[in-house]
Order: C-alpha cells, then sequence, then structure tokens
C-alpha cells in the first residue's frame, strides 16, 4: 500500500468532517481527517438538536443520556423593540448541550472506528492530477509541507474552506457574520422562559448604526442558567440593499456590545451572567454553493457548500447528514468498482460525469436537501418582506399579524 493514500481524505475535525470519517471507517474504508487545529472543537458553544436515528446510531444513546439537557421548548419570535411576539409551540423534545461534548464523543467514536486524525495539519490547497483533485497538500506542525493523497476529498473546513475558496467558491456573499457567546448564570428561569428567543432588528431600527444590516439576536438555555446568546447578521438581502453596509470587525462589535446593555428582554439575560465565550465568527446561510463537486474527486460538505437550514441558522444536522450521504454513495460505487479489495492507488471510474451527475440527483431526492432547498426559499422571501420591503421598526410592527402567519407557515 502506497505511503498517505486512503480512501476519504477529510478536511477538518468539526461534526460534518468527523461524522463522514466515521461513515467511511464503519465500512471499513481507510479514512483520514486533517486538521488545522491541536484539538477538535476547541471552543465553547452550545447547540441543539432533535434525537432521531441518525444521532443515535452515530453518537449512541450515552450521548443522550449522559450529556444533554432536554426540552420540549418551543420558538418565540420577538418585533422589533420587542413589542410583539409570534409563538411556534413545541412539537418535539430538543436536545441541548455543550459544543465540546458532541465534539468529544465525535472524536472518540471515530478513533473507535479506526479513523487516523492528523492535528497541527492547515490544508494550503487542493492536488491536482489530469483535472482530477487527488489529494491535498498541507502545512504540518513542525513548518514541513506534506501531501496526502486519495480516492476523494472531502472538504469539511468550513465557511471560509481554504478548498472552496481555490475554486472561488464566493464565500463573501454567501457568509453571514455573526456573535456566539455562551453565558453562566444567566438571568433566566427556565420554567418560565424554556423556548428559543428570537429578536428581529430591522436596518435603520438602530439609531447610532442607522446603515447597520438586519439582523437577528438569540438565546436559548441549555441547561441550568447556561446560555447560548449571540447576533446574527442576515445578509441574504443585505446587498441588494442601498441603505445597508456591510460593517467591519469593528462596527459589529460595537453594536453587540450595544444591545447587550441596551435591547428590551434581551439585555436581560446578561444581568449577572459570567460570559464564558464570545466571538465573532461567520455562517454561510446566505445561499447554498451552486456546485457542492467544483472538480472531480472533491465534494464540499455543510457550511463549505452553505448547507445550512437559514431559519434557525444551525448547519449542525444538516452538515452531518449530507456528510453521510456523500460518503456512502462514493463508499458504494468504490465497492462496486474495485470489488471490495483494497487499492494503494485511486480507483478508476470513480469521477465520471454520468457518476458525479448521479451522484447529485441522488442528494437533490434525500429529504434533507429538499428541507434546505425549502428553507432557503421561505427565509428569502420572508426576509425580502420583512427586512426589504416593511424595512422600518414602525410598518415591521404594524405589520405584525401578517408577518405571524408567514413565521406559522415557515
Amino acid at each position: 500500500m502506497k505511503a498517505n493514500f486512503y480512501d476519504f481524505v477529510i478536511v477538518g475535525a468539526g461534526p460534518a468532517g468527523l461524522t463522514a470519517a466515521i461513515t467511511a471507517a464503519r465500512k471499513g474504508l481507510r479514512t483520514i481527517i486533517l486538521e488545522k487545529g491541536k484539538t477538535a472543537g476547541p471552543r465553547p458553544r452550545g447547540e441543539g438538536f432533535r434525537k432521531n436515528p441518525f444521532f443515535r446510531n452515530l453518537l449512541g444513546d450515552h450521548f443522550f443520556d449522559e450529556d444533554c439537557y432536554k426540552m420540549a421548548g418551543g420558538l418565540v419570535f420577538h418585533s422589533p423593540g420587542a413589542l410583539k411576539q409570534a409563538v411556534k409551540p413545541g412539537k418535539h423534545t430538543l436536545c441541548f448541550f455543550e459544543w465540546h461534548a458532541l465534539i468529544r464523543r465525535l472524536v472518540g467514536q471515530a478513533e473507535e472506528a479506526g479513523v487516523e486524525v492528523r492535528y497541527n495539519a492547515n490544508v494550503l490547497n487542493p492536488m491536482l492530477k489530469d483535472g482530477v483533485c487527488a489529494g491535498v497538500a498541507y502545512k504540518a506542525g513542525n513548518g514541513k509541507i506534506a501531501q496526502v493523497n486519495g480516492n476523494a476529498v472531502m472538504a469539511c473546513d468550513g465557511y471560509q474552506s481554504t478548498l472552496g475558496s481555490y475554486f472561488d467558491v464566493p464565500y463573501d456573499k454567501l457568509n453571514c457574520p455573526m456573535i456566539k457567546c455562551l453565558a453562566d448564570n444567566a438571568n433566566i428561569d427556565i420554567a418560565k422562559t424554556p423556548d428559543l428567543q428570537f429578536y428581529f432588528i430591522g436596518n435603520g431600527d438602530l439609531p447610532d448604526y442607522p446603515d447597520f444590516p438586519p439582523c437577528v439576536i438569540y438565546g436559548f438555555p441549555i441547561g441550568g442558567r447556561k446560555m447560548e446568546l449571540g447576533l446574527m447578521l442576515r445578509m441574504g438581502q443585505a446587498h441588494s440593499m442601498k441603505t445597508v453596509t456591510v460593517p467591519d470587525i469593528k462596527t459589529v462589535m460595537k453594536v453587540w456590545n450595544h444591545l447587550k446593555n441596551n435591547y428590551p428582554e434581551f439585555s436581560d439575560y446578561f444581568k449577572g451572567a459570567d460570559i464564558k465565550h464570545e466571538e465573532l465568527t461567520g455562517m454561510s446561510n446566505a445561499a447554498m454553493v451552486s456546485d457542492v463537486v467544483p472538480a472531480k474527486g472533491l465534494v464540499l460538505i455543510g457550511d463549505s457548500a452553505g448547507f445550512i437550514d437559514p431559519f434557525g441558522s444551525s448547519g449542525l444536522y444538516s452538515g452531518m447528514a449530507m456528510a453521510d450521504f456523500w460518503v456512502t454513495a462514493l463508499a458504494d460505487k468504490l465497492a462496486e468498482l474495485s470489488g471490495k479489495k483494497e487499492q494503494d492507488e485511486p480507483v478508476k471510474g470513480l469521477w465520471t460525469d454520468d457518476n458525479i451527475l448521479a451522484f447529485k440527483k441522488g442528494f437533490e431526492e434525500t429529504s434533507i436537501f429538499k428541507q434546505i432547498k425549502g428553507s432557503y426559499f421561505l427565509i428569502g422571501n420572508f426576509e425580502w418582506y420583512i427586512f426589504k420591503h416593511q424595512l422600518t421598526e414602525s410598518r415591521i410592527n404594524r405589520w405584525w399579524p401578517v408577518i405571524k402567519l408567514l413565521l406559522k407557515v415557515a
């Protein structure tokens, strides 16, 4: 077997990358993850999803029994100024947890399945051979440049994907800047406020920042008095709005601090709270990438593909489900072409035009693809109506009954 040759080369040890690796390794395929950090998922933050068979198979019941805070809360949407509400009751039990608990469990599952993980491996560029991505070059922790090759490269490296950027994916138009904040001892009574809270802020609603893009601030409990709180700039319509200026980092932080201290109801959560983590990051949920296979041999997965539910601004389940689909489809084709024999060089015929078309068609027929595509359609129309058509706080509040109906449909 040639050194540094794998069936799957996975870039990024986030949830999507680890899911891809676990799926591949459980099928007996040689799998490696290249992660630029010293560890996987080091940042503290909150997350959540519904317990379902996919997660049970991937994580095991132990994760849900030991590491999750469960609630049946719904969604509460607040109009500008927190003057009015629209409530969507919870229909399913939601499982909330801290990020490191999920990553720790995924890493354990990957190691148990036999996945090799190389940390401090900063991927630099794809390795192209005859127009096919046959691997990647990366900078190791010792400063040396190395490369690893494989039958398939999965770009799971997030909203500023190095591999996606290499093929000119326009992340500047796809990404929404956001702030994630994790707080202990938040001013919240979960018995009275078990729901996820979303506060709409239109362009022009902040007097000191009249050209700030429309945005949403949010908060949800993750157990006890711990909360994740944050700010999401909604860029889906912003780039076409003449009244909007895309803010720099300094301005986003100024607005965030203003909202923490002054915004009605939302600022109450911070009274007496101990902020454990706060960072400006981003999420590619203004639009999906037009082609998730920008080059033969390479697939963009999850955040790197803009495959995120734009309503909840969460790419967790969608990215993991996408990773599982593409690895499974490729693994099945590898088995068909190689006769399930181990190969030490690329399997011929994997990346034909017909196969790629079949993979894409199969993906577009999945329920998760249809859900995300539908969500982008709905959010695009919703944000046009509320943030671009109605625009101002007074008009949004005046037409809130219509907006409540739209939220109910969504």
